[in-house]
């Protein structure tokens, strides 16, 4: 039987493109700034429309911010990026796009403890380019998102987009998980020789440095 591990994507980036979430701050500010400036309501009326929008703005980021999609999936053949089952029913082709990475592509993976559960590094090798397209066209496309928020329905979402950094990687944040959970997990289905590392907690990593430093303090002292 095919080993399989089946995760819940944290936020948004299974449906919109990387950053959509906070440019709804932007757009509320526009529409604070017209009704405020250009806005014939009534003294009384105003911190009331401007309090009322804005709980609506921070109801929609918490909202999209902590959403679950069933977007992750690591089997004996790779790992598969994006929405699945159901969900890719609810949403338009460019929201149903997927990503396999093969384990051939995966140079390392890097698993961190987040609260929420952890969040997973995909890095590809240093030779790799990824899937990302000409920039001119991801700007043009960023800016008509800012000014048409629908545009983003004609974007890739964000989880299937490598990040630029280098080398570039893919980051996803998994609920209900711990990184030790999902190192075993993923252990039986990758190489042998590729490399599955979780990273200790900032607590940890703040008590090595500081054990570290009392060492040498004392090695000087000596």
């Amino acid at each position: 039987m095919e080993n399989r591990y089946a995760g819940l994507v944290r936020g948004s980036s299974a449906v919109f493109p990387r950053g959509y979430i906070w440019l709804i701050p932007l757009w509320y500010a526009v529409i604070a700034a017209v009704i405020e400036f250009k806005g014939h309501s009534p003294t009384w009326y105003l911190p009331i429309a401007l309090g009322g929008l804005l709980v609506a703005t921070m109801t929609l980021v918490v909202v999209l911010s902590t959403m679950r999609n069933n977007a992750f999936l690591a089997e004996n053949g790779g790992i598969w990026l994006g929405l699945r089952g159901g969900a890719r029913r609810k949403f338009t082709r460019r929201r149903r796009e997927t990503r396999h990475l093969s384990w051939a592509e995966i140079a390392q993976i890097k698993i961190a403890w987040r609260r929420y559960g952890a969040r997973v590094d995909i890095i590809l090798p240093a030779y790799a380019r990824g899937h990302r397209g000409r920039l001119v066209w991801r700007i043009a496309a960023a800016v008509l998102t800012v000014f048409l928020p629908p545009a983003y329905l004609f974007r890739n979402p964000g989880l299937v987009r490598p990040r630029s950094s280098d080398p570039m990687r893919y980051r996803i944040p998994l609920y209900d998980v711990s990184p030790e959970q999902l190192r075993l997990a993923l252990v039986p289905m990758a190489p042998p020789n590729l490399p599955i590392a979780v990273q200790p907690r900032w607590r940890t990593r703040a008590l090595r440095r500081l054990r570290r430093l009392r060492r040498s303090k004392l090695t000087t002292a000596a």
